[in-house]
Protein backbone atom coordinates (compact mmCIF):
# COMPACT_ATOMS: atom_id res chain seq x y z
CA UNK A 1 0.00 0.00 0.00
CA UNK A 2 1.18 3.45 -0.86
CA UNK A 3 0.77 6.35 1.52
CA UNK A 4 -0.01 9.86 0.28
CA UNK A 5 1.67 11.37 3.33
CA UNK A 6 5.03 12.97 2.64
CA UNK A 7 7.28 12.03 5.58
CA UNK A 8 9.66 14.98 5.25
CA UNK A 9 6.89 17.55 5.77
CA UNK A 10 5.70 18.15 9.36
CA UNK A 11 2.01 17.89 10.15
CA UNK A 12 0.44 21.28 10.82
CA UNK A 13 -1.28 21.46 14.19
CA UNK A 14 -2.75 24.81 15.25
CA UNK A 15 -1.68 26.32 18.55
CA UNK A 16 -4.09 25.99 21.49
CA UNK A 17 -6.50 28.89 21.69
CA UNK A 18 -9.27 30.14 23.96
CA UNK A 19 -11.08 31.69 21.00
CA UNK A 20 -13.30 28.73 19.94
CA UNK A 21 -14.68 28.12 23.46
CA UNK A 22 -15.14 31.88 23.87
CA UNK A 23 -17.15 31.96 20.63
CA UNK A 24 -19.25 29.04 21.82
CA UNK A 25 -19.91 30.76 25.14
CA UNK A 26 -20.98 33.94 23.33
CA UNK A 27 -23.37 32.01 21.10
CA UNK A 28 -24.79 30.21 24.14
CA UNK A 29 -25.42 33.53 25.90
CA UNK A 30 -27.11 34.91 22.79
CA UNK A 31 -29.38 31.86 22.70
CA UNK A 32 -30.26 32.31 26.37
CA UNK A 33 -30.76 36.01 25.69
CA UNK A 34 -33.44 35.18 23.13
CA UNK A 35 -35.29 33.32 25.87
CA UNK A 36 -34.50 35.38 28.94
CA UNK A 37 -33.86 38.98 27.98
CA UNK A 38 -31.85 41.57 26.11
CA UNK A 39 -29.06 41.83 28.71
CA UNK A 40 -27.79 38.35 27.82
CA UNK A 41 -28.11 39.18 24.11
CA UNK A 42 -25.82 42.16 24.51
CA UNK A 43 -23.30 40.37 26.74
CA UNK A 44 -23.29 37.35 24.40
CA UNK A 45 -22.83 39.60 21.36
CA UNK A 46 -19.86 41.36 22.96
CA UNK A 47 -18.26 38.02 23.91
CA UNK A 48 -18.89 36.72 20.39
CA UNK A 49 -17.17 39.74 18.81
CA UNK A 50 -14.22 39.39 21.22
CA UNK A 51 -13.97 35.68 20.35
CA UNK A 52 -13.96 36.34 16.61
CA UNK A 53 -11.41 39.14 17.01
CA UNK A 54 -9.00 37.06 19.11
CA UNK A 55 -9.33 34.13 16.70
CA UNK A 56 -8.53 36.36 13.71
CA UNK A 57 -5.55 37.90 15.54
CA UNK A 58 -4.24 34.41 16.46
CA UNK A 59 -4.69 33.27 12.87
CA UNK A 60 -2.91 36.35 11.46
CA UNK A 61 0.03 35.81 13.84
CA UNK A 62 0.27 32.13 12.85
CA UNK A 63 0.17 33.06 9.15
CA UNK A 64 2.85 35.74 9.59
CA UNK A 65 5.17 33.34 11.41
CA UNK A 66 4.58 30.39 9.05
CA UNK A 67 7.53 29.36 6.89
CA UNK A 68 7.32 29.84 3.15
CA UNK A 69 6.23 26.70 1.26
CA UNK A 70 9.09 25.00 -0.54
CA UNK A 71 7.16 22.60 -2.76
CA UNK A 72 5.67 25.21 -5.10
CA UNK A 73 2.12 24.53 -3.93
CA UNK A 74 1.21 28.21 -3.54
CA UNK A 75 2.16 29.70 -6.88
Amino acid sequence: MSSHHDDDQPIHVPQPSFSPPLLGFGVMLIAFGVLLGPVLLVVGGVILVIGITTWLIDDARAYASAPEPTDGAHH
